[in-house]
């Protein structure tokens, strides 16, 4: 089974629509959603309604609750803020019941899923780091943990002699014995100065981890932002390139 899973799309319908495409391309089965559906962008409902009828597991993350139940959730940035009270004048209620019915957590034998690390979810924790895994592996027993939150793609592995190293990009073939902790990456707004759509695909039979980048109309995301009178932040982020 190939089994895509993507994460803090944000709003972004030009990066979603592009990814979609990538995944008819590459034969994937089913596509997992880690949250962050909403806000920043300037399309939550069109990209709320995709992954409605597209992920067979859709989890929430924090913007998403903050638009629909703020009181549930904390955040300071005020641009963030603004951005979600411009996001909530334009969901229905049927919208807001369907993301007040998400989980942030799911788990199967497997694997976890989760918006940001399994320790304690709902935190917001970044778990970007070394010391940060290792902490996070004595958590779980599952071979997988899949997350978002972060905006970046990055794997940790644990191996059978207990060592942890980490991977930025490309793939990876995983053994019998290994622990792992993916970072899948931002659909609508990496945050790595790569601007391509990020999401992960595993290949269950040729035990492959594959992270993915796909090129999308940048300009015309920003554009939208701009023209729906969302902080212009939300727009440069989007462009932003390494040197």
């Amino acid at each position: 089974m190939r089994i895509a899973l993507i994460s803090d799309i944000h709003a972004n319908i030009h990066a979603l629509e592009s990814v979609e495409k990538d995944l008819k391309k590459e034969g994937v089965d089913t596509v997992f959603c880690l949250g962050d559906i909403v806000n920043f962008g300037a399309h939550p409902q069109e990209a709320l309604h995709w992954v409605r009828e597209n992920c067979s597991i859709v989890l929430k993350g924090e913007h998403d609750l903050f638009v629909a139940d703020p009181g549930e959730v904390i955040l300071s940035n005020p641009y963030a803020i603004q951005s979600a009270d411009w996001t909530y004048d334009r969901l229905s209620q049927e919208d807001f019941d369907y993301i007040n019915g998400l989980d942030n957590f799911y788990e199967e034998e497997e694997f976890i899923l989760t918006h940001d690390e399994p320790s304690i979810p709902g935190t917001y924790h970044f778990l970007t780091s070394l010391r940060d895994a290792r902490e996070t592996f004595t958590c779980f027993d599952n071979r997988f943990c899949f997350y978002g939150h972060t905006h970046l793609q990055i794997l940790f592995v644990r191996d059978r002699d207990g060592s942890v190293s980490a991977q930025t990009g490309g793939s990876y073939n995983y053994e019998d014995g290994q622990q792992f902790l993916i970072s899948v990456g931002s659909v609508g707004q990496p945050r790595d100065r790569d601007p391509r759509a990020g999401y992960l695909i595993v290949d269950t039979e040729k035990r492959e981890i594959t992270f993915r980048r796909v090129e999308y109309d940048v300009e015309k995301a920003v554009r939208d932002i701009i023209s729906a009178g969302l902080p212009e932040v939300f727009a440069q982020i989007l462009k932003f390139r390494k040197d």
